[in-house]
């Protein structure tokens, strides 16, 4: 007779504690959905965010027979649209996109409208990005090295832009500036796309965005690729250098993306949203489009992205709290 303390019994039971942890097991699914499903993305249109939920609600939309659209709830570092998330019923009709902004939210604020911890219910991963350090054409600068070279000669004038303190760029723009020991300014915007457009004008010298929301100015030749930070290539971008090519191997930075709902979802609903994510991230024109975008499909099972979370949390839990000043 096989032990208590089998994988397979420890890994049954690990599923059994997650489903208890989202809510009772009910007969939705087989009606789900009989109306819109919203998907909130916390930032604006145009940001890598937005760009890789209209994707999946795309075809969600086309699988289910029922639409899913994507709502921009943009401000307060991506809290705002969380927040309504959060407030939602816990039906399956009202999801979230976000990353690693739902952890750095909590060393952001003092006192936030939502516990990111608890009243959240984990669907899926969807996809990793890499981060691409690109600037604006009339920067004096055509590698990462020319980059924190004009940085060190003109400490603090730099400036670059993000989606919003604390989100991915931001994150990956600090990671730059203490491994090149190099002093930028920070200019958050409200939402990834507005400081792409930011620095193709010239409002900001360089962005540290995710490929997704930058590959597309940088193709069209309105900005200039430095490096991906990371220590390999991007097979999306195979002509920039990674960042440790460049000169700067700690520089290894890469964005995950996930899909959340509120608190004590339905378990059956869990799991039917999550078995079609799998299967739309599989499908190779989902495949092609997501890397068109500068986005590796990355789907989980509710627990592996739970799971994740939490390591991630404990991961980054130093750095945000030195880098992250708490504001009311």
């Amino acid at each position: 007779m096989q032990s208590i303390h089998s994988p397979f019994r420890r890994k049954l039971l690990s599923s059994l504690l997650m489903l208890a942890c989202i809510g009772p097991a009910t007969a939705l699914a087989a009606s789900y959905p009989d109306r819109v499903v919203k998907i909130v993305v916390p930032f604006s249109a145009g940001g890598g965010t937005d760009i890789i939920a209209r994707i999946v609600a795309d075809k969600l939309s086309d699988k289910f027979g029922k639409q899913f659209i994507v709502q921009n709830s943009p401000g307060a570092g991506g809290t705002i649209g969380a927040a309504s998330v959060a407030r939602a019923e816990p039906d399956g009709y009202t999801l979230l996109v976000w990353h690693i902004g739902m952890i750095s939210a909590d060393y952001m604020y003092k006192q936030l409208p939502y516990n990111s911890q608890k009243d959240f219910t984990p669907i899926s991963l969807l996809s990793s990005a890499s981060n691409l350090i690109a600037v604006n054409p009339g920067v004096p600068a055509n590698t990462l090295g020319e980059l924190v070279a004009l940085a060190k000669r003109k400490p603090g004038e730099l400036n670059y832009g993000s989606s919003g303190i604390g989100g991915a760029d931001h994150l990956a723009g600090e990671l730059l500036q203490r491994v090149a020991n190099i002093k930028t300014t920070h200019v958050p915007y409200k939402g990834g796309g507005p400081a792409t457009v930011a620095a193709v004008g010239g409002e900001v010298q360089f962005v540290t965005g995710t490929a997704s929301q930058v590959m597309t100015m940088v193709k069209a030749g309105r900005l200039k690729a430095l490096a991906v930070t990371q220590k390999q290539r991007s097979p999306s971008m195979p002509d920039v250098p990674s960042a440790a090519e460049a000169g700067y191997p700690e520089l290894d930075y890469t964005t995950w993306f996930g899909l959340w709902g509120p608190a004590k979802m339905p378990a059956d609903v869990v799991i039917e949203i999550n078995k079609a994510v799998r299967e739309i991230l599989a499908r190779d024109d989902v495949r092609a489009a997501l890397a068109k975008a500068g986005v590796e499909p990355r789907s989980s099972t509710p627990q592996e992205f739970d799971a994740m979370y939490k390591s991630q949390y404990i991961k980054w839990s130093k750095t945000l709290s030195e880098v992250l000043t708490k504001t009311e």
